[in-house]
């Protein structure tokens, strides 16, 4: 088990300082890929029965939960959600403890958690997760925005949702902590670890191939998630690939590819809120007719991203055949 203790006498007050503690933006998203999802309860920065505190320095003295905002003695973040939705790292880290023997209903402690650490030495706790819903082990390596579990309401729980904490250790004692107050995310308000929206692209319209030729096409979206897209060879790099059904083989494909389903990945690093390029070719390998291929992005071997938010991209293709040299005068 995770160890973690309740601290008492001045150990509460040397987490009340810590919590207090404004820090700048870390390297953390919020640990699942609805953007939907939004949070019912945060963490009260002030343990003392009947006072709470919440990351926007309000606080209460009425032993009351307050719905949105905070409730007395919370050490985490609630965020309620649909069971068995996927449950994302919130970093890049190694799995240290879990716990998997309750049923996704079942009442009882805190039931089926995953544990990860991470590089800058904190902890992040996922629980009340579903029964044969812990999708990693102990020991594996874990990049951000990995699914890792599957929602559920196992353990004390009122209603299906994700109860998440970042821990922080003090003389060796582990304390929870408020990614909101202390500015943790990589953007603010925290985001999903993966969005995009259109943006532009070279020819909205229809492309015109002639027969076995290629052209080049470019495509921007815009970063709205909560990390930047990679475009090295690591895991998680952002490629764009066909769509509906998922990495099928394209009959456009040109040599420009990665494989028969990867167009390309992003041309540069792009950080959340800025606009980054796709560019690839496509070849008229098709018989002379109309057509169109369907792409979405995909973080390399970790999630594919919301189709619909990208405008539902696709591009028109007409192929036709090539056309033939005018006849000199004088020829038959």
């Amino acid at each position: 088990m995770i160890g973690l203790l309740r601290p008492t006498g001045g150990a509460l007050f040397l987490l009340l300082l810590l919590a207090g503690t404004a820090r700048a933006a870390d390297d953390y998203t919020l640990p699942f890929h609805d953007p939907k999802v939004g949070l019912s309860y945060g963490v009260d920065r002030d343990l003392r029965s009947c006072i709470q505190a919440d990351w926007t320095g309000q606080v209460w003295v009425d032993c009351a939960a307050h719905w949105g905002r905070v409730y007395d003695n919370h050490t985490g973040m609630d965020f309620p959600m649909v069971a068995f939705s996927a449950v994302a790292a919130a970093r890049d880290g190694v799995v240290v403890d879990l716990f998997e023997g309750f049923g996704t209903w079942q009442f009882g402690a805190n039931g089926n958690f995953v544990l990860i650490r991470h590089p800058d030495g904190k902890r992040t706790l996922y629980y009340h997760l579903a029964q044969n819903g812990v999708l990693v082990g102990v020991g594996d390596q874990v990049t951000a925005g990995q699914v890792i579990a599957k929602s559920g309401c196992s353990g004390m729980c009122n209603g299906e949702h994700l109860h998440f904490e970042l821990l922080a250790q003090q003389n060796g004692w582990w304390f929870p902590t408020d990614p909101n107050w202390e500015r943790r995310w990589t953007t603010w308000p925290g985001r999903v670890p993966f969005l995009a929206s259109y943006w532009r692209e070279n020819n909205a319209g229809a492309e015109t191939i002639v027969h076995g030729q290629t052209i080049a096409h470019w495509v921007e979206f815009r970063n709205d998630g909560g990390r930047t897209w990679r475009n090295d060879i690591s895991r998680g790099r952002i490629l764009l690939g066909t769509w509906n059904p998922a990495a099928h083989a394209s009959a456009f494909r040109a040599w420009d590819w990665g494989s028969s389903w990867y167009a390309t990945n992003v041309d540069r690093a792009t950080a959340p809120g800025q606009v980054g390029r796709f560019t690839f070719g496509l070849y008229g390998g098709p018989p002379a007719g109309s057509y169109g291929e369907t792409f979405n992005l995909v973080a390399n071997s970790l999630f594919w991203f919301d189709h619909a938010r990208l405008g539902s991209f696709w591009v028109p293709i007409n192929v036709v055949w090539g056309i033939s040299p005018t006849p000199r005068a004088g020829t038959r």
